[in-house]
């Protein structure tokens, strides 16, 4: 948050209070207060967030400006019902910022304020949308689609894929992927990601093989961006270019629309079918090279085990 200046002078405090306390008040008037720091639309937000809290004090009979501790949280909770996490920061914010100027106590620093945005930010986060899973099923529906292309984007789409979701790779780890990152022993590949050795199918082994005969790559990076012209570029694939590859993906198996597949979606589809073929969670969490098994709970649907390593996670931090 910007340094803003509070209002020092006794008589100013008490007539601004009045004013605030009143609501719809104009954006000149909160330009003044925050010294101009702030750009058009965040004086919107300030004003909009401002008028939502002033109606709530006024609805349950409570002070705004002081407001109390208890008040803010129940407004928080009470937002949470119908509001996105993201608003009820900025509701957060806003509030802190009136009391600070006005030299007030700010209710929103206190432990059960604190509290209760954690538990809401970490019962959201549970709520919010998670990437749609990318299972063998849609991997194999892809091989069969596109398995006898001699396409270079198709090749290397199909190879992308199929690491991904073997290797339950993060986008980072692919984009870092280099030519020595594949291993041949014998008649198959092992994938070096962060110092483990990730054994692949003969299917994707025989892809690596296709790949890198189609590419003529023998250095660098593995995976590469590949243009209109379908001429193979010297840089690594990126996010935006990876994300596109997903996106084709549910296009061509006919799910544009229906499904949005993302960088991160193998890796949740992988968890569910090692869960579903009796895999547990730790199994899974080294597999996938998580630090917690919370993630990979969350993904097969185990909020029980998610709860509990969430949890133990929280105390370590508090020990540390």
């Amino acid at each position: 948050m910007k340094k803003i200046e509070p209002i020092s002078d006794p008589i100013s405090i008490k007539q601004s209070l009045s004013t605030f306390k009143q609501g719809d008040i104009d954006l000149e008037r909160w330009k003044l207060l925050t010294m101009g720091q702030y750009s058009h639309n965040s004086l919107l937000s300030f004003q909009n967030d401002w008028q939502t809290f002033l109606a709530y004090c006024k609805e349950v009979n409570v002070s705004p400006l002081p407001a109390a501790v208890t008040a803010v949280r129940r407004f928080i909770e009470h937002s949470a019902k119908t509001r996105k996490a993201s608003s009820i920061k900025r509701y957060v914010i806003t509030i802190s910022l009136l009391h600070r100027v006005h030299s007030l106590p700010d209710p929103t620093r206190h432990r059960e304020v604190r509290f209760t945005l954690n538990r809401l930010y970490s019962e959201k986060a549970d709520d919010a949308a998670q990437a749609n899973a990318f299972h063998l099923s849609h991997l194999n529906a892809l091989q069969r689609q596109l398995g006898n292309s001699d396409r270079l984007k198709d090749i290397r789409d199909l190879l992308i894929w199929t690491l991904c979701f073997e290797g339950m790779l993060k986008r980072s780890e692919l984009a870092a992927l280099s030519f020595h990152s594949a291993i041949k022993e014998q008649e198959v590949y092992l994938l070096v990601v962060d110092d483990q050795r990730i054994e692949l199918s003969p299917e994707a082994s025989e892809l690596i093989d296709r790949w890198l005969l189609v590419s003529g790559i023998i250095d660098g990076p593995l995976l590469r961006r590949i243009n209109k012209h379908q001429q193979l570029g010297d840089a690594p694939m990126d996010h935006s270019s990876i994300y596109r590859v997903f996106r084709r993906a549910a296009t061509e198996l006919g799910m544009d629309g229906t499904l949005t597949f993302s960088g991160q979606s193998p890796r949740v589809g992988a968890s569910v079918d090692l869960s579903e073929s009796g895999k547990s969670i730790k199994e899974i969490q080294q597999q996938g090279r998580w630090k917690s098994p919370a993630m990979p709970a969350q993904y097969v649907g185990n909020k029980q085990a998610k709860d509990e390593a969430m949890d133990k996670f929280k105390r370590k931090i508090d020990k540390d």
